[in-house]
């Protein structure tokens, strides 16, 4: 393996170490040293690619938003009926928070860190942007489609993002950060709301 093969996977290792250590801590009382015990590294170690807990959170916060672009830059399957479409990304969505409890927690505490950090609003605001403008479509094309009564599209896509993110954060209060409900059951609430019902 490469020098930087393995220079790569020591920071992943360090990376997922600090997630878990943040999620677990929170930021503010999490410290390098912790990081590093938790990684089954030395302090040196750690400080060799890391020199602040404040790089490593932002090289974190990186890796999420580009995993969330990935996610919310593809295109939705047209052939598919609207309300069939929205069940399926409402639940896929639910399912890749429940799959990853840390991501999940992560995801928590930079929603929470986004409202006293304007750096961390300012990569954020385009990822929910993105995940309104995907449920917003497909509300519309259900509305377009006869399927939808929601009059506000729009309106509707953020409802369904805070049913999303409500549901993620009550699983943060399980110890297995398991949802409240099954995905399957969130994604029928959300296609219910996009009904109108």
């Amino acid at each position: 393996m490469t020098r930087q093969k393995t220079d790569e996977v020591r920071k992943q290792q360090i990376r997922a170490a600090a997630t878990r250590c943040f999620v677990r801590r929170g930021f503010a009382a999490t410290r390098l040293l912790d990081i590093a015990r938790e990684a089954g590294l030395s302090k040196g170690g750690v400080y060799f690619h890391y020199r602040a807990k404040e790089a490593l959170f932002h090289d974190i916060l990186e890796a999420q938003f580009a995993a969330l672009q990935d996610r919310w830059g593809a295109d939705q399957a047209a052939d598919q009926p609207a309300d069939k479409a929205l069940h399926a990304l409402v639940a896929a969505h639910l399912q890749t928070l429940e799959a990853s409890p840390d991501e999940a927690r992560f995801c928590n505490l930079m929603l929470a860190m986004a409202s006293q950090n304007p750096e961390f609003r300012e990569k954020l605001a385009p990822i929910l942007t993105t995940m309104r403008t995907r449920y917003g479509e497909l509300v519309r094309r259900g509305v377009a489609a006869g399927v939808f009564a929601a009059s506000d599209a729009d309106a509707v896509a953020v409802g369904i993002i805070a049913l999303v993110y409500g549901l993620a954060a009550q699983s943060a209060g399980d110890e297995k950060a398991t949802l409240p409900v099954r995905a399957e059951v969130g994604a029928d609430l959300a296609v219910r709301l996009a009904r109108g019902a």
